[in-house]
């Protein structure tokens, strides 16, 4: 799994950069070093020209995707709090029509949408990809 930059979102190609930004420590891509007072990177506990490589697999996180089911979960427990969809927009900061489409299943939320919702109405909507393929 690729690192992200904390700034842009991009993809950090080579080691990340440790920088502070108001006294927030964020990991970045070369090109966004110049935004915050870039932090001395900690000693390596080891070398890397001799570290070797990790076997493909062993602890790879499971590639997840969003539960089929997402727009009637969402629903229940957005009715289950009391909430009306733009109150939930308005909490997660979203457009309350973004809220009606993933109800209606008109809008499949992506990740960042989904953990979003997930926080905030304390539900889950991810599941590993190897199951939806099982239930297939």
């Amino acid at each position: 799994m690729a690192l992200t930059c904390e700034v842009c979102g991009g993809p950090i190609r080579d080691m990340p950069n440790r920088i502070s930004i108001d006294g927030a420590v964020l990991q970045v891509c070369q090109n966004c070093v110049g935004h915050g007072t870039l932090l001395t990177p900690p000693a390596p506990k080891f070398r890397l020209s001799r570290a070797r490589p990790m076997p493909r697999g062993v602890f790879a996180e499971p590639e997840l995707e969003v539960d089929p089911d997402y727009n009637s979960i969402v629903r229940h427990a957005r009715e289950k709090m009391g909430l009306t969809q733009e109150a939930l927009g308005r909490a997660i900061n979203v457009k309350p029509s973004v809220i009606s489409h993933v109800e209606s299943k008109k809008m499949k939320p992506d990740l960042i949408l989904a953990r979003t919702l997930m926080h905030y109405l304390k539900v889950n909507l991810l599941v590993p990809s190897s199951e939806l393929e099982e239930s297939r």
